[in-house]
């Protein structure tokens, strides 16, 4: 009779487990449940959603783990959103030529490639072989291709392999957010000012496009003309605002506008000691300051000068022979750290600045309620010059003193959010604005969010023959000397996507898995007692169990015997 009661319970079981979806995530960080954000999303998706695997074949033990990884969380969104996922695995190596080839222009046209694995086996013997951490994402007809490898230079194998896999799901989610988007957003580049021009930004550009349509244009005095945008970047202003485009500024963030502010607070670029033997930076006056200063941030007119730097090449051969080009440190070059707790930053690589400036805050004004926090800062060893600042490439040949790097850590990115006062409060509309009537004046911003950035290069990209019919663009953050690709355009669209963002996703890229790594201290220090434990733990439980099992049988047995 018991036997029919366990059939019927585990019958019963079955039919509640197949009804209702449940799992118990037993892990300290919840790495196994779905962010609430994207359990909103995924109930609200209307769409059939496809992804294709590509990291496949013959892996080593981080690439298996980043590929079970992205299948366990695959399942869980397929579970959350009512079994409107599919998902495949390809093996690229088994793929024919053609579809190989295709594969491979398709991987091309994302600025993607199969990444060298490079290991030693245990007989010695050296192995290449070539992954693919990528991912098609598909809804309907539109579909983009994901990187599911992070690749921070610096950073451990290990911590590499961690920081992808917290970053799957905001990787996976902002693709699916990116094609299902009937409109996109739009963001506006500032001009008017004497701001960067088109081909100095177009690589940024390419990047936000993927997002959002992206305009130019300059205020003119005009009210209204801001408000079709999310956001507004101003790239490093040369020239004075006008009273009335500060104005419409103002009002533009007071009505829950954002702005991302590049400035240079001192006018100096590398571009002069290409021609001249020194350059001297001046303060640069743009007529804004004082409209910043009253949101809470001062530009300090200084530059820093950096241990921690970029390196330029520089001829080191003695007049009269021939020139030889090294790469040396340019301390004026610095390279920031990022804030990893800020979701704009986390697990962005070094940002390379240039001729950059640092940042204050300043007290507030009564009736403001803002939080601020720095994303960038330079390293534990900098100073700063203030104006006028004269730089020349013979300083490169000095051996810096440390004690004269007497500053650390000083910001020189800053994001705040929150309740703003107007720079205009108890102040007359300036005369040449117009459409002015068209707005309600406000003197309290709506709760909105600003970003400010004392280093207007750092949305600049290279750009080589400018002055030719056929400019080549070098990719933004690219270090040719290096071969190293900074952080500056992921730094730049994180910042413009977390200002853009209304549903919460960034907040993904918080995500925080802890990397428990084996003491390899104590396992090379007599371990012995660890290895009898491993392998005679398990057999002596098997033992115990087969003898609990065959004394619990025998006595059954007896008592049925002698009854």
């Amino acid at each position: 009779m018991k036997y029919i009661y366990i059939i019927v319970g585990l019958i019963v079981v079955n039919l509640l487990a197949s009804t209702y979806y449940f799992r118990i995530d037993l892990t300290q960080e919840k790495r196994f449940t779905l962010a609430e954000v994207t359990q909103n999303y995924l109930e609200k998706l209307d769409s059939q959603v496809f992804v294709r695997i590509y990291l496949d074949g013959e892996l080593n033990p981080g690439f298996t783990r980043l590929k079970r990884s992205t299948n366990e969380l695959l399942d869980e969104m397929r579970a959350s959103s009512r079994a409107r996922f599919m998902r495949t695995t390809v093996d690229p190596h088994e793929m024919t030529k053609s579809d190989f080839e295709e594969f491979s222009e398709t991987l091309s046209d994302y600025n993607f490639a199969g990444v060298p694995v490079f290991e030693t086996k245990e007989d010695g013997q050296k192995t290449r072989t070539v992954v693919y951490p990528y991912a098609m994402i598909q809804v309907g007809s539109r579909y983009t291709y994901v990187n599911l490898l992070e690749n921070i230079p610096g950073l451990s194998g290990e911590d590499n392999l961690n920081r992808s896999i917290e970053n799957l799901e905001y990787k996976i989610i902002d693709a699916i957010h990116r094609l299902t988007m009937e409109v996109k957003p739009r963001v506006a580049f500032l001009e008017g000012q004497g701001e960067l021009e088109e081909i100095d930004v177009v690589d940024v550009v390419d990047a936000l496009s993927e997002h959002f349509a992206v305009d130019r244009g300059a205020i003119n005095g005009d009210a209204t003309i801001l408000d079709p945008y999310k956001v507004l970047i101003v790239a490093k202003p040369t020239e004075k605002f006008s009273e009335a485009d500060k104005y419409v500024l103002d009002q533009y963030m007071m009505r829950g506008g954002k702005i991302m502010w590049l400035l240079d607070a001192v006018s100096m670029t590398l571009d002069t000691l290409r021609t001249q033997s020194q350059t001297i930076g001046l303060y640069g006056d743009y007529n804004i300051e004082d409209q910043l200063f009253k949101y809470g941030f001062r530009i300090n007119p200084i530059v820093i000068e950096d241990m921690s730097c970029a390196r330029i090449p520089v001829s080191v051969s003695p007049e009269g022979q021939k020139s030889q080009i090294v790469p040396m440190p340019w301390r004026f070059a610095p390279l920031f750290s990022a804030n990893m707790r800020s979701a704009i930053t986390k697990n962005i690589s070094l940002v390379k600045g240039d001729f950059s400036s640092s940042i204050d805050t300043v007290g507030l004004s009564e009736g403001m309620d803002i939080r601020r926090m720095p994303l960038l800062r330079s390293s534990a060893y900098t100073r700063e010059h203030r104006t006028p600042v004269m730089a020349t490439l013979m300083t490169i040949h000095d051996k810096p003193v440390q004690t004269d790097f007497n500053k650390q850590h000083l910001p020189v990115a800053m994001l705040a959010e929150g309740v703003f006062k107007s720079a205009f409060f108890r102040r007359p509309i300036p005369s040449a604005v117009r459409n002015a009537q068209k707005h309600e004046r406000l003197e309290y911003s709506e709760k909105t969010a600003m970003l400010v950035v004392g280093d207007g290069d750092i949305i600049r990209n290279d750009v080589r023959f400018r002055n030719s019919g056929e400019p080549q663009i070098t990719p933004l953050g690219y270090d040719e000397m290096s071969r190293q690709t900074f952080g500056n355009k992921d730094f730049v669209v994180n910042s413009v996507l977390y200002l853009a963002d209304e549903d919460g996703l960034m907040d993904l890229r918080n995500r925080t898995f802890t990397l428990r790594l084996l003491d390899k201290a104590t396992i090379s220090e007599g371990t012995t007692h660890l290895k009898v434990i491993a392998i005679g733990g398990p057999i002596l439980f098997v033992i115990i169990i087969g003898s609990a099992i065959y004394i619990y049988r025998r006595r059954e047995y007896s008592k049925r015997k002698s009854a």
